[in-house]
């Protein structure tokens, strides 16, 4: 994406191990400040997925400290699950969560996608081919709707 800034901004990926300190703490801070205290969901942020073997971690940076971030995690049947999807408020509308859903989707998008997101991020999910396929549930982080990306699903509206 990155529509608004005019660029493709860098994108950033890495396992929790590999990540630098700046990096790993920039991480735990974005999702903190974002997902608990913007939000307003008290809960435990940093949580056993964050070290499991196959989740993986995006970012984009600007300089040592990200900026904007998801993970990628594991379903119980093995599938892909965009998760703490978030980005710094003052960058926010530039494109930069919708880069790293793009180069999830890119590398990853020949097989099926999930989301738990947000009510106020389903549009969001819906420009990136996913579609809403069971009713909100309440998780640790709120109220959340599962959405699903098929393989077919177009690349953008």
């Amino acid at each position: 994406m990155g529509e608004a800034l005019g660029v493709t901004p860098p994108v950033c990926r890495g396992k929790w191990w590999d990540l630098a300190v700046t990096e790993a703490y920039g991480i735990a801070r974005l999702r903190v400040d974002v997902l608990v205290a913007e939000a307003g969901h008290a809960h435990a942020e940093l949580d056993d997925l964050d070290l499991d073997v196959r989740t993986e971690h995006l970012w984009v940076p600007d300089g040592d400290m990200p900026v904007a971030y998801l993970r990628v995690v594991r379903g119980p049947d093995d599938v892909r699950v965009l998760d703490r999807v978030c980005a710094r408020a003052d960058v926010r509308r530039l494109g930069l969560a919708g880069a790293l859903v793009t180069d999830v989707v890119a590398r990853h998008g020949s097989g099926p996608l999930r989301a738990l997101v947000a009510a106020g991020a389903v549009p969001f999910f819906l420009r990136h081919g996913f579609e809403p396929v069971a009713e909100a549930v309440d998780t640790p982080t709120g109220r959340r709707l599962s959405m699903y990306r098929h393989p077919e699903a177009p690349w953008r509206d």
